[in-house]
């Protein structure tokens, strides 16, 4: 098995577990919180589809890709975010800046979702597929990046593996919270 195959494998596998954790839920389960974080079951794979299309649109294209909203947002002064949150002792609390990235609208279905992720699987696979690995570009600004750092195609499919991976274990969670069911152990 290559390195590109062993890259698309774990990604697939750390994919089916989140999407197992959401096997069987009702639209009301999948959008319960069942643990004091904000996160529900919905809400993670809307998050696991979206920053997996952005970041692999960065690998493609670069940080232009993924300035067009959101966290990367060319619009977000992250001098002034970072100024209130240093002002405030709370991480960001009290800034101008809202992550709205677990939010759900009344069209973003459990069934819709899982479709998501899927297509997003699906993109991700045909690029990495034949992606140059080496190809590197300069991440977009934000306050957790090193100015001037790059990454390569690699280093984007390792992040994207670690937050899909991340993902589905909070998933396992708060789907074992809501119904005892275990999707991870």
């Amino acid at each position: 098995m290559t390195e590109r195959d062993t890259l698309i494998e774990a990604l697939a596998r750390h994919r089916g577990f989140l999407l197992q954790a959401a096997q069987g839920l009702s639209e009301e389960q999948a959008r319960t919180r069942s643990t004091v974080s904000e996160l529900t079951v919905a809400g993670l794979l809307k998050h696991v589809a979206d920053t997996e299309e952005e970041w692999m649109a960065f690998a493609a294209r670069g940080a232009q890709a993924m300035s067009g909203s959101g966290v990367y947002s060319t619009e977000v002064d992250w001098e002034a975010v970072e100024a209130q949150s240093q002002a405030s002792g709370d991480d960001w609390a009290g800034s101008e800046w809202v992550d709205t990235r677990f939010e759900l609208s009344e069209t973003e279905t459990l069934d819709r979702l899982r479709e998501r992720v899927l297509e997003v699987a699906a993109a991700t696979e045909e690029f990495l597929g034949s992606a140059d690995l080496e190809a590197e570009h300069d991440l977009p600004e934000a306050p957790w990046f090193e100015q001037g750092a790059r990454w390569s195609v690699r280093r984007v499919a390792l992040h994207v593996l670690a937050e899909v991976s991340q993902h589905a274990g909070h998933a396992d969670i708060i789907r074992e919270a809501l119904d005892g069911q275990k999707t991870m152990g």
